[in-house]
């Protein structure tokens, strides 16, 4: 398979209040992808969510506040690329704007929804990312580690060029 590159923008232009912990940290333990490789961003309840990358929706959840629990709670979003080699997941949001939903397409900068409060849990955006080596459905979904890249773009537009080698290798940026 052949490298790839995706422009990617932090999900917090202008709301990021703090990291609260990346990839292996914490809870964030396998054996899922979408939580072993999470990556907590801090903002306040009620911060607008943007969409890191062009994708389209591929599973959405809506908010149920009746269904949450201490780990999983507000909507949850999976999308993939429009190559279908990576993914990501959010989740911990609410007011998903309406018409979202499965098999819409985004645009990177696009509204999401907005951080959802519950307490005691620290107020933060969910986002882990995946690459896919060899393309989705039937290809090999590898977690991402890119926690320092939002940390360092946070509370700005930044553009940053993602290289995505389809051979288990991390990912590259251009930043």
């Amino acid at each position: 398979m052949s490298a790839f590159t995706i422009d990617m923008s932090n999900p917090f232009p202008s709301e990021f209040a703090s990291g609260l912990g990346g990839p292996g940290v914490g809870g964030h333990q396998s054996p899922d992808w979408y939580i072993q490789y999470g990556m907590d961003l801090g903002a306040s309840a009620g911060s607008t969510v943007l969409a890191a990358f062009d994708a389209h929706i591929t599973k959405y959840s809506p908010h149920d506040p009746s269904a949450d629990t201490n780990k999983v709670y507000g909507a949850q979003l999976f999308m993939r690329a429009p190559n279908d080699m990576m993914g990501g997941f959010y989740t911990h949001i609410t007011n998903v704007p309406e018409g979202l939903t499965v098999g819409s397409q985004v645009s990177r900068g696009d509204v999401l929804g907005e951080v959802y409060e519950f307490a005691p849990t620290a107020t933060h955006l969910h986002l882990a990312l995946v690459e896919i080596i060899g393309g989705a459905p039937g290809g090999q979904y590898q977690g991402v580690d890119l926690y320092q890249l939002f940390l360092d773009t946070a509370n700005s537009d930044t553009v940053t060029p993602v290289t995505f080698n389809q051979d288990g290798s991390p990912p590259t940026s251009g930043s």
